[in-house]
């Protein structure tokens, strides 16, 4: 995705601070807009700093109950619900930083073989895989957009 979720919401603490703030006159909508810009603020740090720590907590969970269920310290019906869990490894988690990287890095590659393609490429073969990524990133526009603008 062009640009990166945390490019966005950072671009829209800077245009609060910058453009709306300055206009305020108003005690309650001032407070308002500093309650927002640090709810952005929040999740920002989230985008960047939620996956791992999920990742280690699910781990971390893991290790503690898989011990417990060996131990047999706990009640059947319990230790039932954990063994399912147990069942499958963990998720590793990949940051988004990461991923996009390697689309980018990707998209340059796309670029580069629709610049170059011969007449024995399959230019269709990549316009429709364009095709699919423009629709997969249309599909956080439309809703995110919807609703009266002013």
């Amino acid at each position: 995705m062009n640009p990166p979720a945390g490019e966005v919401l950072h671009a829209c603490v800077q245009n609060l601070e910058e453009l709306v703030a300055p206009q305020l006159t108003d005690p309650h909508a001032k407070s308002a807009l500093m309650c927002v810009r640090m709810l952005i603020n929040h999740v920002i740090l989230r985008l960047a700093q939620e996956g791992p720590a999920l990742a280690a907590d699910c781990a971390e969970k893991h290790q503690l109950f898989e011990g417990l269920l060996e131990q047999g310290l706990l009640d059947p019906a319990l230790a039932s619900e954990i063994a399912e869990l147990l069942v499958a490894p963990e998720p590793v988690h990949t940051p988004i930083e990461t991923l996009t990287a390697r689309d980018e890095a990707w998209k340059r590659v796309t670029e580069r073989a629709l610049a170059g393609l011969g007449e024995g490429m399959d230019r269709d073969r990549i316009r429709r895989q364009l095709v699919t990524q423009v629709t997969r990133e249309n599909a956080f526009c439309g809703p995110a957009l919807d609703g009266p603008l002013f």
